[in-house]
């Protein structure tokens, strides 16, 4: 059994076929606000999700990024459903070890580890890892020289929300032939490349020209004495309900089709979080505040003060929208609000700082003190995120899942992954 049925307990909701998620957010809009804030988890899209991706990148394995959301219950289906995890440090690790996945479904994708984080995974049988640079090669000759290597290279989206590449990722035509030599000099095992384009890319054919570096590191490392097995194309798929990655499952098919075909013999993983996370999550702030304000111009400004802001689970959702491009912060307009008129609106955070701003100069209507105000695809760094600034708690998270969807996670044995894995799933959660 995959999903213990003692899970279904506490904030864990089981939903009947006829009642949807939208439902339990507009029966919980209309029910009296609480104190805290509090986020609402639908499983549901976590597992379609999936599929969706098996569908549409079938050659290439989901490591599911764990430091995007740590919430047990998404680590557990994405573990039913037989995804691989990109963990970054050994609490990490340990937290996808202890829920029964085999450490050959863990990569340790950080490229710079401490010397116990190496004996640790290396007692653990996760042999799988990343490095970027030659202090990290001594390091891992010294303490675990059975390691299989993967040698991250840069490749930077130019259109990107975080870009990666200034922490970590060697230049792939100049540092990462040396390394690769230097790995064989130490008769240290590499067993393929991995790049990561950013967090949130907007450039789709950015993932096809870093799949050709990385075949050109394939025959190099082909002339010194390997044969690479592993290709990791990282993350960077968009995560919102608004948001596709057909456009970026295109590019990569065609990429893998010119450089790796079927055939060839490479394994293909990628390291999605936000992709799977992102819009399975929505916040429920209560409105704590309200005040009316005369801007400088002489105009009229409400501004609300809710419980949960940048320094709690809406840093990430506000950092990224604000900054690039992406429209306006602010809430969801719902049901019963739309087509009031439209205030100048300022929302704020709960603490004392002035930098904890959810979004200023927006138009929105009329909230009351006491209302809920609804944040939605935040499942992506939110909870990671939040801090207790202030005194002010992290948000509770409420568990939705279909009770077909539970009952086939239930009794759903663990896959082996195949490029059939689509199909076989599909006997168990019918597509949405």
């Amino acid at each position: 059994m995959c999903f213990p049925k003692e899970d279904c307990c506490g904030n864990f909701t089981l939903l009947k076929p006829d009642v949807s998620i939208q439902q339990v957010v507009d029966e919980l809009l209309n029910s009296p606000a609480r104190e805290d804030p509090f986020h609402v988890l639908d499983l549901d899209d976590v597992v379609q999700k999936h599929l969706n991706w098996l569908g549409q990148l079938p050659r290439v394995k989901p490591f599911y990024a764990v430091k995007c959301n740590d919430d047990p219950h998404i680590l557990k289906v994405l573990a039913c459903l037989g995804t691989g995890f990109d963990c970054a440090s050994k609490a990490e690790i340990r937290q996808i070890l202890a829920m029964g996945v085999e450490p050959e479904r863990i990569i340790f994708a950080h490229p710079v580890k401490s010397k116990e984080a190496l004996l640790f995974a290396k007692e653990k049988g996760v042999a799988k890892m990343t490095f970027d640079n030659e202090f990290e090669l001594d390091k891992i000759a010294e303490f675990y020289p059975e390691a299989e290597l993967v040698l991250r290279f840069r490749h930077d989206s130019a259109k990107v929300l975080i870009s990666l590449g200034k922490k970590f990722g060697c230049d792939a035509h100049v540092d990462g032939l040396e390394l690769i030599q230097k790995a064989k000099d130490l008769g240290l095992n590499i067993v393929g490349v991995s790049f990561h384009v950013g967090c949130g890319s907007k450039d789709v054919d950015c993932y096809y020209d870093a799949i050709e570096s990385a075949k050109s590191l394939f025959e190099f490392a082909l002339s010194v004495g390997y044969e690479f097995k592993l290709l990791d194309i990282g993350g960077g798929f968009p995560g919102d309900s608004d948001k596709t990655i057909d456009d970026y499952s295109e590019v990569v098919n065609k990429a893998l089709e010119d450089f790796f075909p079927n055939g060839s013999g490479v394994e293909v993983i990628a390291e999605p979080g936000r992709y799977y996370a992102g819009s399975a999550v929505r916040l429920f702030t209560t409105i704590h505040g309200k005040k009316f304000v005369k801007t400088p111009d002489g105009d009229s400004e409400v501004m609300y003060y809710i419980n949960d802001g940048v320094f709690g689970t809406l840093f990430d959702w506000v950092s990224l929208r604000a900054d690039h491009d992406l429209g306006r912060v602010m809430p969801s307009i719902t049901n019963a609000k739309k087509g009031k008129p439209l205030l100048k609106t300022t929302i704020w955070g709960p603490t004392c700082d002035s930098t904890d701003i959810v979004c200023e100069n927006v138009n929105f209507p009329e909230y009351n003190i006491g209302e809920y105000m609804l944040f939605e695809n935040i499942g992506a760094y939110g909870i990671t995120f939040a801090t207790n600034f202030n005194g002010f708690p992290s948000p509770t998270i409420r568990v939705f899942v279909k009770e077909q969807t539970w009952s086939a996670l239930s009794h759903l044995k663990p896959i082996k992954w195949t490029d059939k894995q689509l199909d076989t799933l599909q006997q168990h959660f019918p597509r949405s």
